[in-house]
């Protein structure tokens, strides 16, 4: 016990700002809830911190059957004390285990309240902005509406089958970059990765998300009656029909259930701006340094959920624009926050912070 407190003090310095980002962020969203006299939606939030601690889990476990399948191949004799030593030197070398501690107390925290506070967006703010969104759309793209350019390209079964399928692996790569970037060797790109993180949540996922509170293309038609979107929306109803495998539909239908009868732990609407492109964008400059292949996949990955964040229904164009936008912004101004943070650490950690800045 003396040994992981010693740990966990040799490391606090470094998530003193996120630390304090998260405070900031529980603090003006109960302010605000609070001041609004608005009930919070818990439901969302609890059944992503149990989602959250199932990743840490799976990820925990995979690891270490991943290192006994290594070690069986390799031969090693008693792969298990092999294993257990192994373990052991991952978790203490460099405090790995407690850098890990922080930062997914850090990450959780964020995302139950992220969560809680989506759920809560109309309750908070009327869903208004939709029609100004759709006007905004036609305004960058010459009078034609977004969903008409890219169905022109990827309208077919074929393309909406495949830009769903990787639209969906969204939530999983998510959810494994955040437990990847709690257990990273590399303090910066851990604390940038964090901080861009924390930047999305609090700015894109809850602030801008209650001041432009918007439903997306998906449900302006069940909300305003504006049938802007019904031909896309019957496009892929119709390639569903004919495939069963346009998931998004389904995901649509249990998210305007939950927002009508204001039940459910799978809830909360809003379209401006995007999340998905958000985090698929950082994701995307995170790899960025990781060598060719990797810059490409996470590039084209990014694109795919934009474009896909059309064609499925979920967003405007304009929301992805702006979450693109915000996610470069936040990565930069991530940058300025972890030196900071490696700068002001604790002495113990200053030759490690410099060699990996170095």
């Amino acid at each position: 016990m003396k040994a992981f407190l010693s740990a966990m003090g040799r490391t606090k310095a470094d998530y003193r700002l996120a630390h304090l980002i998260l405070l900031l962020h529980i603090a003006s969203m109960c302010g605000l809830v609070w001041y609004l006299g608005v009930e919070p939606y818990y439901e969302a939030g609890i059944f992503f911190l149990q989602c959250s601690l199932v990743a840490m889990l799976i990820y925990a476990l995979s690891y270490m059957l991943w290192t006994v399948i290594r070690f069986l191949i390799e031969q090693r004799e008693r792969p298990t004390a092999a294993l257990i030593k192994h373990v052991r030197d991952v978790l203490v070398r460099d405090d790995r285990y407690a850098h890990a501690l922080h930062s997914m107390v850090i990450f959780i925290g964020m995302i139950t309240v992220f969560a809680t506070i989506k759920s809560t967006i109309p309750a908070i703010n009327a869903f208004s902005w939709d029609p100004v969104l759709i006007e905004f759309d036609r305004a960058i793209f010459g009078g034609i509406d977004p969903y008409v350019l890219t169905s022109a390209a990827f309208g077919n079964a074929y393309a909406i089958v495949v830009i769903n399928f990787f639209y969906n692996l969204w939530l999983i790569l998510v959810a494994c970059s955040l437990v990847w970037a709690a257990w990273t060797s590399n303090h910066l790109l851990r604390l940038r990765f964090m901080f861009s993180a924390l930047l999305g949540w609090l700015v894109a996922g809850n602030v801008l998300a209650i001041v432009f509170s918007s439903v997306g293309p998906c449900f302006v038609e069940p909300l305003t009656g504006d049938r802007t979107y019904a031909p896309l929306m019957q496009l892929l109803e119709q390639v569903n029909s004919e495939t069963a495998m346009v998931w998004a539909l389904t995901a649509q239908k249990g998210l305007w259930a939950a927002y009508t009868s204001e039940t459910g732990a799978i809830s909360g609407i809003s379209a401006m701006p995007s999340l998905h492109v958000v985090f698929a964008v950082i994701i995307a400059c995170a790899t960025w340094s990781m060598g060719y292949l990797r810059r490409w996949l996470g590039t084209g990955f990014a694109l795919i959920i934009a474009i896909g964040s059309v064609q499925l229904g979920w967003h405007y164009a304009s929301d992805g624009i702006v979450g693109g936008a915000l996610a470069l912004l936040f990565w930069k101004v991530s940058g300025y926050l972890a030196s900071w943070s490696l700068d002001h650490s604790s002495t113990v950690l200053k030759p490690a912070s410099a060699s990996v800045a170095g």
